[in-house]
């Protein structure tokens, strides 16, 4: 039996499945950090569609190769030059895209499959000895491909017997003593990739956002704030602890390790260091409702409530279906060619159901989060207006984007604040309003559900780098408003919770 091509079809599998398998194997590991632990459903869904995969693709090229006809090999091998194109065009694009080197392909590459395809049929039609060239060079491209495989498979294979414990991704503790009438609270709700620009200085006409209108109006403000960072993993994490942070990764136990610069050397995420144990030390109940980060494996110990969600995996690629919770057969299946534009077409599932369905849940524990006062610093960290879209936008017509999902946070501010003032602590509740980052407009800009209207509100796709910062304080009303326009830190936060724990402010 020849190798040849079953080590063709590893390669072609290994090529399908890169965007996958690039976040399990890069040192970065978000696959782990950012999956409700542990995560050997993934990874052995991935070994078993690798293997999997090999074998159909390997037995189809073993039989291509075994027929006696020239021309029928020539015309089978046409979308096989197609497929290997694609699929190494978009497993490239999406690999960029996931695992945070902070570069993108040019747009121009989206159509390098059909460019192959159509230059590959015009030699077949036209010069058949430069068309099996083509071929060749395809063959030793999937050849090359496939002898990754002996350095994948073993790896993987390892990280599919991590026993990491079972995390939990929402707890509750008694509180005892309970909070005290008088006593100060702090509710903090942090909006995901807010700008600035966006909410209040280049709001766009059709655009109302009248509760951060109202809020700004009754608070102290940051018109230049300086952004801690430009990536949530980094940016929550120097907030918590006070301390820049340039560069996270995760291990395979979906531990937090943070540098600050290249030389410094990783440290682990201490918990210790946070506000939530300034808190604790200060004699305050704490409790986070989050999004993304992991927030109830790295606080366990530390908040008295806790609850976090991730279901939008991979980025909302052909691989957002899958999760750690659910079954290896699943995983497995959901990863397989088209079985994820088949469940969104029968379905009416699209990539934007996983990033809705966090937000509903995320608001849902919010509420229920800033109604139990015994909890005296709530830490809330919504994931709108990040994209992708969720709510329509008048000025693109109805469809989903990020100026509707700013819509969609106002409504959020104004229904979180309607829960406030239900609440016995509303009249000492300090709000802290925040974004970790601004739109990050080069990051969405040329994706296909950037809008046009997105376009025009950015004046082209220009970045504007200030997150929000609002601080209200009670009692404060339009009388005693205040904004500070100089540039400040966004590490402010930090200091201000502090001096709020201890009662200095």
């Amino acid at each position: 039996m020849k190798f040849r091509p079953w080590l063709q079809g590893a390669g072609l599998a290994m090529l399908y499945l890169l965007p996958l398998l690039a976040l399990y194997l890069t040192p970065g590991q978000d696959a782990f950090y950012h999956q409700v632990m542990p995560i050997t459903s993934l990874t052995r869904g991935a070994l078993l569609d690798l293997l999997f995969l090999t074998l159909l693709l390997g037995a189809g090229l073993a039989w291509l190769n075994g027929r006696k006809s020239t021309l029928l090999r020539r015309l089978l091998w046409l979308p096989l030059i197609f497929v290997t194109s694609l699929v190494t065009e978009r497993g490239i694009a999406t690999f960029f895209r996931n695992v945070n080197v902070g570069f993108q392909l040019p747009f121009w590459t989206g159509h390098t499959p059909w460019l192959v395809l159509i230059a590959a049929l015009a030699l077949l039609l036209f010069a058949r000895r430069y068309y099996d060239f083509v071929v060749k060079a395809t063959e030793v491209f999937l050849m090359s491909a496939g002898f990754a495989t002996l350095f994948v498979v073993p790896r993987l294979a390892h990280m599919c017997f991590n026993h990491a414990l079972p995390e939990q991704a929402s707890f509750s503790h008694s509180i005892d003593p309970p909070s005290r009438p008088g006593e100060p609270r702090i509710v903090w709700l942090l909006f995901d990739e807010l700008s600035y620009g966006q909410a209040f200085d280049h709001r766009q006409q059709g655009i109302h956002l009248p509760a951060f209108s109202q809020l700004r109006e009754e608070s102290v403000s940051f018109s230049q704030l300086t952004p801690a960072g430009l990536r949530t993993e980094d940016v929550i994490p120097s907030l918590l602890l006070g301390q820049p942070i340039s560069e996270v990764r995760s291990n395979i136990r979906g531990e937090l390790l943070w540098r600050f610069g290249a030389a410094s050397g990783w440290r682990r995420f201490d918990p210790d260091a946070t506000v939530f144990a300034a808190a604790r030390r200060q004699g305050w109940a704490t409790g986070v409702v989050g999004w993304y980060n992991p927030y109830c494996r790295l606080l366990a110990g530390i908040v008295d409530r806790c609850y976090w969600t991730d279901q939008e995996f991979a980025g909302g690629s052909r691989f957002s279906h899958l999760s750690s919770q659910r079954s290896t057969l699943q995983n497995a299946f959901n990863a397989m060619p088209l079985v994820s534009q088949i469940e969104s077409a029968f379905e009416h599932a699209n990539f934007r159901r996983p990033h809705e369905s966090d937000y509903q849940r995320v608001l849902l524990q919010a509420k229920s989060l800033i109604q139990d006062t015994n909890i005296r610093f709530a830490f809330i960290h919504l994931p709108v207006p990040h994209p992708p879209g969720i709510y329509p936008d008048p000025l693109a017509g109805g469809v989903e984007d990020y100026l509707g999902n700013l819509i969609l946070a106002d409504q959020a501010l104004a229904d979180l604040r309607t829960e406030i003032a239900k609440t016995a602590a509303a009249s000492d509740t300090i709000l802290i309003v925040s974004s970790d980052h601004s739109w990050r407009t080069w990051e969405w800009r040329g994706l296909p559900d950037w809008t046009q209207a997105e376009e025009r509100a950015t004046n082209y796709g220009q970045f504007d780098p200030r997150p929000v910062l609002l601080v209200h304080f009670p009692g404060q009303t339009q009388q005693n408003v205040k904004s500070i326009d100089r540039p400040v830190n966004a590490m402010i936060v930090h200091s201000l919770l502090l001096d709020a724990f201890t009662g200095k402010i």
